[in-house]
């Protein structure tokens, strides 16, 4: 097979050639080590200066290139994190902390080689009321989108979008988890207003995507953390779940699949989850959730990617380490189809390069069908 046949294979639950390989996202210093040269600017949470928006085309295109040396079958080519218009400016607030084009208040960090939200714009309804999240059908959002699929439409390679439904975008904007829990309860007209424009430009962006021509909508807003759901279950299935809903709806209208990620413990709001009609699930968190039994339950009606631990395993193993981890994900939801390998999160800044290349080679000799699981 190729590697959008086996892609697709596994997507429908069957068993392909192989066990594909993919993965939600990789850091620039991955995908500069990858292709040993620099790309310019830190584009993936758009810190850039003056040309921040061609650093962003360049950076997915060279994000593509990347994931077709790491011998890959799909590509997160798109994400509504990095489109953008030609204007836009970090704002700096100081040397380190600057607001992005969403709103959210993000910090760099050289040590981390990262940059990670602290706080958002919306602190009262003031700020709600001239807020303007970012338009999806831009004419530059849309050249930039143009401009990639154009270069990438006729590869062998799955092209993922990533997206937001809503929930993740609109937490840090307003600048917390804590902060929009409680408007839920005290203020529940604007934390619905809130949530009603981030919704919007969400699904915007999806539409946007679709149209361009890719292969899958991957929704990345997280739900949960290693204790459980970030928020009351009562509240996400009234605020946020139809908001899923209706990205696996715009997928159906495109005829594309979507698949889901979030960290943590899913389980109490698992099968809300499921029950939306999303294609695949990622990543089935390392020591939080247990493959094997997400597999047993759930793998006749969705696919399962992942969960190659990226916390420790791929920054600070060696290579059997990386090897007897591989095989563990095999052995625990591969059998039968269905499933695609993935790191437990992203290929983030800290993991070692030559780790990734271990993966995808014992992926290949041990995840061969049929398969001989020791």
């Amino acid at each position: 097979m190729n590697h959008r046949e086996r892609f697709f294979k596994a997507l429908e639950l069957e068993e392909p050639d192989l066990v594909p390989i993919t993965d939600l996202a990789l850091d620039p210093p991955i995908v500069d080590t990858v292709l040993r040269r620099k790309v310019s600017g830190t584009v993936l949470t758009m810190a850039g200066g003056s040309d921040s928006w061609e650093n962003s085309l360049n950076y997915r295109l060279a994000l593509v290139e990347a994931c077709e040396k790491l011998d890959f079958d799909a590509v997160p080519a798109l994400s509504d994190y990095s489109l953008t218009t030609r204007d836009y400016r970090p704002k700096y607030l100081d040397s380190k902390r600057y607001v992005d084009h969403w709103g959210r208040i993000m910090q760099t960090s050289k040590e981390a080689k990262t940059t990670y939200f602290v706080g958002g714009i919306i602190n009262s309804p003031g700020d709600l009321e001239s807020y303007e999240p970012p338009d999806p059908f831009h004419p530059d959002v849309v050249e930039m989108v143009d401009r990639i699929m154009r270069r990438i439409k006729d590869r062998d390679i799955a092209v993922i979008a990533q997206c937001h439904s809503g929930w993740h975008m609109a937490f840090q904007v307003r600048g917390g988890i804590d902060k929009i829990s409680i408007d839920l309860y005290r203020n529940p007209y604007f934390a619905k207003k809130l949530m009603e424009k981030i919704v919007e430009a969400c699904r915007g962006f999806a539409k946007l995507m679709a149209e361009a021509g890719i292969d899958a909508l991957f929704v990345t807003d997280d739900y949960a953390d290693s204790r459980g759901p970030l928020i009351n279950p009562k509240l996400f299935r009234e605020y946020e779940l139809p908001n899923l809903k209706d990205i696996v709806n715009i997928g159906k209208s495109y005829g594309i699949p979507v698949l889901k990620h979030s960290d943590g413990n899913l389980y109490p709001i698992l099968d809300d989850i499921i029950n939306t009609g999303i294609h695949a699930l990622h990543p089935i968190e390392p020591g939080v959730m247990d493959l094997k039994d997400v597999k047993e339950k759930y793998g006749s009606r969705v696919c399962l990617i992942g969960n190659v631990d990226c916390k420790y395993v791929l920054p600070f193993g060696g290579e059997e380490d990386v090897r007897r981890d591989v095989r563990r994900c095999i052995e625990s939801a591969a059998q039968g189809g269905g499933f695609i390998l993935a790191s437990s999160n992203s290929l983030h800044a800290n993991v070692r390069v030559e780790n990734i290349y271990v993966m995808v080679d014992e992926a290949r000799k041990y995840g061969k069908y049929p398969l001989r699981l020791k």
